[in-house]
């Protein structure tokens, strides 16, 4: 047992890997069954990627599923997903039926037999619940939402209480994402990065610059770098605002890369929004890469003096934690799980606005001295706090509770 989870040992230590052997030894052999909405494209399906492999390797028969869509269906999840966030929406008796009727339908094409506990991931498989057991079988059903639920739409909110009320707990990637008018337990599991993933491991400088250049890159110029999935909360229109500032003080060039998930139809739409607010600006480079090659984002991470986060909206944003571990400092928006993992002035800066990205990145760009403090800094603080090996002992700690 735990032959992938020993790679991890040089970087948490032995004693870390002794912890995770310890709690995942009750639960040898349990069927453990995650579902969300897609295998790609967005940060839970990037998490559970990687999580799976390793509850297999600790002994836990752990399995992922994703729910068969249709396009009407994800363009309601999607403006849910807003609506989690705060975004007024408007809900119809024809939303909520063709919400529920897919729900109902990929209840029969899962495998819930035999599952010794149920992990649903995001409002997308939220009803499952509702088809799945309608006999009330004794197995707990977790609901695990990742978005910025602080201040959801009221209407939408009500309704899906009507389904998360089944559950047997939820869980929340923030202490401020804890509700009080759901009458569950919940709690919190923080998001984290694989340091042994493409996209986080070390890599040279050489290594690096081939990657970029591959890539059309120009390393001539100081580099700043967004790397988020095409969306309006991510606010890559922002960024570019903050370019223009920056630019009249530092000669420098920013990359915006994005991918769209498989059930975020908003991605295109946005992509173009932002090419066109970009056109005609020098030194900008707007990519869509729809594999969101990992490498390439290890490399732009890495070689990046700044990254930028600037999320009007964001559950965690691993995007940050992902920067810190590379050494580069962050200036990213002061929402959601952001200053979670921003410790302000310590390895990063949080930012409430267009001027104060500008500002901030400038006089990053301009002190070479405070750059390398903030990157070394944010390098331990993601150790301690961030990477997969937690992540998954917080994941033993939930089941071996709730598993009778």
């Amino acid at each position: 047992m735990g032959k992938i989870l020993n790679r991890y040992k040089k970087i948490v230590g032995s004693e870390k890997i002794k912890e995770i052997e310890k709690r995942a030894k009750p639960l040898k052999g349990k069927y453990i069954l995650h579902i969300n909405a897609t295998y790609y494209g967005g940060g839970v399906a990037e998490i559970l990627d990687n999580l799976v492999v390793l509850m297999n390797d600790v002994g836990i028969n752990a399995c992922w599923s994703i729910i068969k869509g249709s396009e009407p269906f994800f363009e309601i999840t999607k403006t849910f997903h807003n609506g989690t966030q705060g975004y007024p929406i408007k809900l119809t008796k024809e939303v909520k039926a063709t919400y529920e009727e897919l729900c109902r339908r990929n209840s029969v094409y899962i495998n819930f037999c035999g599952a010794d506990a149920v992990i649903a991931h995001d409002p997308q498989v939220l009803p499952l619940i509702k088809y799945a057991r309608p006999d009330r079988k004794k197995e707990p059903w977790v609901w695990r939402i990742h978005t910025d639920i602080t201040q959801p739409d009221p209407d939408l909110w009500n309704y899906l209480k009507t389904f998360i009320k089944n559950y047997n707990e939820m869980v929340v990637s923030d202490e401020k994402y804890l509700k009080d008018d759901i009458g569950l337990k919940q709690t919190i599991i923080m998001p984290s990065i694989d340091p042994l993933s493409k996209k986080n491991r070390d890599l040279s400088d050489k290594q690096a610059r081939k990657i970029l250049k591959d890539a059309g890159i120009d390393l001539k110029k100081p580099m700043i770098c967004q790397i988020s999935r095409y969306d309006r909360w991510k606010d890559q229109v922002g960024v570019v605002e903050a370019f223009k500032r920056i630019k009249k003080e530092v000669d420098c060039q920013l990359v915006l890369l994005g991918n769209y998930a498989t059930d975020d139809p908003e991605g295109a739409a946005y992509y173009k929004k932002t090419k066109a607010k970009a056109k005609g600006l020098k030194d900008i480079k707007v990519i869509a890469d729809k594999g969101a090659s990992p490498l390439l984002v290890n490399a732009l991470q890495k070689m990046s003096e700044v990254v930028i986060q600037k999320s009007l909206r964001e559950g965690f944003g691993l995007t940050v934690s992902e920067a810190l571990w590379k050494r580069t400092p962050v200036v990213a928006g002061n929402v959601g799980g952001i200053p979670s993992q921003i410790k302000h002035g310590e390895n990063g800066f949080l930012v409430n606005s267009v001027k104060q990205c500008a500002e901030k990145t400038i006089e990053l760009l301009k002190d070479d001295k405070l750059r390398k403090k903030m990157g070394k800094n944010g390098r331990e603080y993601v150790r301690e706090n961030f990477l997969i090996t937690r992540h998954l002992l917080d994941y033993l700690e939930l089941l071996n509770r709730i598993i009778k």
